[in-house]
């Protein structure tokens, strides 16, 4: 830059002294008119979301009419053919209204110290705890809770009887309200009021409303009973009832009650003397499996129905548990089912019918005792009764022959156990179930839906443990290896009914050999008698040659989701996983082979109306997806159609309907799956406690009698072939074009059959596992053309020895020599 005398002297004309002011001017009237417009647009922002908040406020009814004592209408369910089922009703799930004064106060201080730790010093709403919940669930996993305690009762008790709408609109909307209403609501209730209304409408999983249910529920007596270790439980409980379900999830509801009692000692409600003690609690030993009759309609059906329609009003409505729960109970909704009661009616009185089961009823236990020692609390279950008695080497299992014989040995042991101590109030629980159990779901596998599902066998309500069903995992066996070995390689491992597979002994990679069920190993098996027959090596080896990543991606693309990654090897040919298969998910996988290779999740409803007659779900409209090809799925049918006729699952089919399935019936458990062209069943039987069976086909009697009878007076018919199937002849022994006058001269008869394919996979190469000889009569060595007597024989090449093809494997020593007794002509 030029600071000469020439630039002074043009800086400070008059005309540059214009210019510059006039910029001046310009900038300052420009910065004026901006903070000017900024001003109005604040203003216009406040007075815009003033008038917002009040037309939102101008919404809600009147304060004096808003009750947020828990109460409504409870939801009604009718079956597929519209008769009313069951009401789902509040009154019997929430087993009445507890007043604070029978609630401790430990319970009281753990909800408060977990939920709303300003509950006693707030107006009824929390801002900087609000601020600070919504940071926390940017970090971690946790989602920011429902506000504080007034807040959530105002959700739980008014807002869950409306239809929520999804949306960032929505949501501040709701905010608003819900906020205003809890400051307004501070002002007419006393915190001892609001906590009590909100303990008797908590949601606390397992059909739960209430601390009063919970306390029966998991610790079978009165809330006023629970001490500072149980009411820690339950609290913790609700921060996420699925998550931290004290029964299926103990493990995490431990690390969530500590976080509470160390919440409450940080808190000083309660000393640290009492925080170690209520640590030191066993407290998950005497938590109650067995499910308590309120009085409800509870059948398998309507809990997994609920469960799913919470499920689904959580996802739609973007609301907490708590929150879909309480409005399916209170709201008045009516709910569509799937059921069909006729065809559950049969599938549970044949599930229960004695007389299906060839073997003899058995009992076990599940039971917990606490007892006050002059040494301390001990607790008992029957994994300490087994313990005690393999030690004393007794028995080995708590499967007992009668109830009385089973009541007989609880008590033996019960005696020992509290010798020189006392059983507190609600310190004993025991249930006897029925043993072998079994489950069966029935589906519809056009479009999904559950028709009919059975979780047990069972006596009463009262002693109903799981629903084994929808929530036990249990080892599938063959019934797997469909999924995961044959549907892959029929669709997209390049292989098909006829390739063939050499059944000879086979070790895994880590090196433990393959058992085989069979009596002998039977040398080249095609594909269709490996499904048919369910031959082990010849599953390993064809999930081999596909890759087992590619039968892992399709088990979990039917619909099955108890994988785990160690479970991509290959044992999952033969259904060897971690963590087993749930029943309806195995039921779901086989529906969509039947319904021509589109899977469709498993629905339990229609519809849900909510007071109005609004839809508020709608389940009519989703749309299945396809896991393998239509002629895929039409191959795999016709091979366990086989297996129905002479195969695995003999005996299951019944007259004039196409039945396809396959059996397990060997290990721990049985396992029948299969459908007709109406509906998929799959059944499983086995005792609770996962001892071996003695061998019986009960599993498989049952499902035929249940198909056989929900499918009587429908029109008779098999399954539907596609067009591009086609039929060719083809040798046995290598699933390739037949030699003629070789391959059906096998040494055991003729090895030619009609074999199915998708077009244009059918084969065109020549067998050549098959080889024809002329033999000289006198060597029994390779005739040449001087040989005076020969015979014409054939043998199987690039078999293995010790298989049935092994006495018929040509000699390697034959295939370069010749007779050597009439090398020329004769002299």
């Amino acid at each position: 830059m030029n600071y000469g005398r020439e630039y002074v002297k043009n800086y400070n004309s008059p005309k540059s002294r214009d210019r510059r002011s006039s910029i001046r001017q310009f900038s300052t009237s420009l910065i004026k008119t901006l903070l000017i417009l900024i001003l109005i647009l604040i203003a216009a922002s406040c007075l815009g979301a003033f008038y917002y908040v009040r037309s939102q406020i101008r919404e809600l009814p009147d304060i004096s009419e808003i009750n947020i004592t828990p109460s409504g209408q409870g939801a009604r369910v009718y079956d597929a053919k519209g008769r009313q089922i069951a009401t789902l009703s509040a009154g019997g799930a929430n087993r009445g209204h507890i007043g604070i004064s029978k609630i401790p106060r430990d319970l009281q201080l753990a909800f408060v110290a977990s939920v709303d730790r300003n509950f006693y010093r707030h107006n009824g709403v929390d801002t900087g705890e609000a601020i600070r919940e919504i940071f926390r669930s940017l970090v971690s996993d946790e989602k920011a809770n429902d506000g504080t305690i007034t807040e959530q009762l105002i959700t739980n008790n008014y807002f869950s009887k409306q239809t929520r709408r999804k949306g960032l609109s929505a949501w501040i909307s709701r905010r608003i309200k819900t906020q205003y209403l809890a400051v307004a609501v501070e002002k007419t209730n006393s915190k001892d009021k609001i906590l009590e209304d909100y303990l008797n409408s908590i949601c606390l999983g397992d059909n739960i409303i209430g601390v009063e249910a919970a306390s029966q529920r998991y610790f079978n007596k009165n809330v006023s009973a629970l001490n500072l270790s149980e009411s820690a439980v339950l609290a913790a409980t609700a921060e996420n009832p699925q998550k931290y379900n004290p029964i299926d999830h103990p493990k995490n509801n431990s690390i969530r009650r500590e976080k509470i009692l160390r919440s409450m000692l940080l808190q000083g409600y309660i000393s640290q003397e009492r925080y170690r003690e209520a640590m030191d609690d066993n407290v998950y030993s005497r938590i109650t499996k067995a499910v308590p009759d309120y009085g409800n309609d509870t059948s398998y059906f309507i809990e997994a129905m609920t469960d799913q329609v919470v499920k689904d009003l959580m996802s739609a409505y973007d609301i907490s548990y708590t929150e879909a729960y309480i409005k399916l109970y209170t709201g008045g909704l009516v709910i569509r089912s799937t059921q069909d009661s006729k065809v559950s009616a049969i599938a549970e009185k044949e599930v229960n019918n004695r007389d299906n089961y060839s073997v003899n009823p058995g009992y076990s236990m599940t039971f917990s005792i606490t007892v006050e020692k002059e040494n301390g609390i001990k607790r008992y279950s029957q994994k300490t009764m087994i313990s005690y008695l393999k030690k004393k080497g007794i028995r080995n299992n708590l499967v007992f022959p009668s109830r009385k014989e089973a009541r007989q040995a609880y008590r033996d042991y019960r005696k020992i156990v509290t010798k020189g101590g006392r059983i507190p109030e609600g310190g004993e629980h025991v249930v006897y179930t029925l043993q072998p159990q079994a489950a069966m779901t029935i589906i519809d596998q056009q479009n999904g839906r559950v028709r009919a599902i059975v979780g047990g066998r069972e006596e009463g309500k009262g002693e109903r443990t799981i629903n084994r069903a929808k929530d036990l995992t249990r080892q599938p066996g063959e019934t797997l290896g469909i999924l995961s070995t044959y549907a892959p390689a029929l669709d997209s491992g390049g292989m098909t009914l006829a390739t063939v597979e050499d059944d000879a002994p086979l070790k895994y990679q880590d090196g433990e050999a393959v058992k085989d069920m069979g009596k002998s190993y039977r040398g080249f098996t095609t594909i269709r008698s490996g499904i048919a027959d369910s031959v082990n090596v010849v599953a390993v080896k064809a999930l081999t040659d596909i890759g087992t990543g590619l039968g892992y991606q399709y088990v979990k693309d039917f619909g099955i989701n108890t994988l785990r990654e160690g479970d991509d090897n290959q044992r999952l040919a033969l259904g060897e996983i971690t963590s087993g298969v749930k029943n309806i998910e195995l039921t779901a996988a086989y529906a969509a082979i039947a319904n021509g290779g589109i899977y469709n999740k498993p629905v339990f409803y229609t519809s849900v109306e909510d007071t109005s007659g609004e839809r508020i779900l709608d389940t009519t409209r989703r749309q299945g997806k396809r896991v393998i090809k239509k002629t895929s799925a039409w191959l795999l049918t016709s091979a366990m159609e086989e297996a129905v006729r002479r195969g695995n699952a003999k005996n299951a089919g019944f007259t004039q309907m196409g039945v396809a399935g396959i059996y397990k019936g060997r290990g721990d458990d049985r396992m029948f799956a299969g459908f007709t062209p109406y509906y998929t069943c799959v059944i499983w039987g086995g005792n609770d406690d996962g001892t071996a069976l003695i061998s019986s086909p009960f599993a498989k009697n049952i499902w035929r009698s249940v198909m056989l009878q929900i499918n009587q007076g429908k029109e008779k018919k098999d399954f539907s072939m596609p067009g591009a199937i086609v039929a060719k002849r083809v040798c046995r022994k290598s699933g390739k074009v037949p030699v003629e006058g070789v391959c059906d001269h096998d040494p055991r008869g003729d090895m030619t059959y009609t074999e199915y394919f998708e077009k244009e996979s059918e084969p065109t190469e020549t067998c050549d596992h098959h080889i024809n000889l002329t033999i000289c009569s006198e060597s029994s060595l390779p005739a040449t053309e001087f040989c005076p007597k020969t015979v014409e024989k054939v043998f199987i090449t690039g078999g293995s020895s010790g298989t049935d093809d092994g006495k018929y494997l040509l000699d390697p020593k034959l295939s370069d020599k010749t007779c050597p007794l009439h090398p020329g002509p004769p002299h």
